[in-house]
């Protein structure tokens, strides 16, 4: 005899999704708190670490102000060096403590004024070393959609290599445009500094990966590793290629404002 399942009514099915819902809120909830604690442990660890930084930096300014004359060459070499890395360290910090915000910072999407950003952060490097010769040309009319922090971080880190990299040239020269393809903006900072080794090209956007000397304006590694974090939480991808003639360029996309013109600016 055969003997059919009964059929779900729809009370059962109503339960069914309820159940699910409150499932996935506390799968959303337990997220948060665990992005929270990532958090307050990554600003505890740096702030723990910043402490004995900051002693060793004023104990060894201590020397170099008060004993120089009592150190010969060597000594004051060696003084010299355990600033610089103190300083690095500080510079390892900073740049972690930006990778983890990048990451983790709920993002706060807005029409955003990119041209006027770039602006920005093209004058904030000018300002910082007035003695170089630099020319930061910004393509006007990019007005995308995103988190106007993430994104000054991200240009910021963009317009800052493009600078570092350019040490040795008799003039910065750093572009930044964009064309609107649909719904989106392909954008591009470029510069005519040193490039970079197209054999460890698939290495460019990965944490702690130094392709350039300090010499050449190498840091901690995390700038392209924080830019490329960024972009993809606007759904978009970063790359990059060799300028002929040599420098780089970063390519990237970004969402295009939908009501542009209620872009601030």
């Amino acid at each position: 005899m055969l003997v059919l399942s009964p059929q779900p009514d729809a009370a059962d099915d109503v339960r069914l999704r309820q159940d699910l819902e409150r499932r996935l809120a506390e799968c959303e909830a337990a997220l948060a708190e665990l992005n929270r604690q990532l958090e307050l442990f990554a600003f505890g660890v740096s702030h723990d670490l910043r402490a004995p930084l900051r002693a060793i930096d004023g104990f060894a300014r201590v020397l170099e102000q008060r004993q120089a004359e009592r150190l010969d060459a060597e000594g004051r070499e060696q003084l010299a060096r355990i600033r610089a890395a103190g300083a690095r360290m500080a510079q390892l910090i900073d740049g972690l403590l930006e990778f983890s915000r990048a990451q983790r910072a709920e993002l706060r999407p807005a029409p955003v004024d990119f041209s006027l950003l770039a602006e920005w952060a093209g004058a904030e490097l000018q300002d910082a070393e007035p003695a170089r010769a630099g020319n930061i040309r910004v393509m006007p009319g990019l007005r995308v959609e995103g988190d106007e922090r993430l994104l000054k971080v991200l240009l910021e880190r963009l317009l800052g290599n493009a600078w570092k990299f350019s040490r040795g040239s008799e003039a910065v020269e750093i572009e930044v445009g964009g064309m609107r393809d649909g719904a989106r903006w392909q954008l591009w900072v470029r510069d005519r500094g040193v490039g970079y080794d197209p054999t460890y090209a698939e290495r460019l956007f990965l944490p702690f990966q130094r392709l350039h000397t300090p010499e050449q304006g190498g840091g901690a590694g995390l700038g392209l590793a924080i830019a490329r974090c960024i972009v993809e939480r606007h759904g978009g991808r970063i790359r990059a290629r060799l300028r002929e003639g040599g420098g780089t360029e970063i390519a990237f996309d970004l969402p295009a404002a939908e009501a542009e013109a209620d872009v601030p600016g």
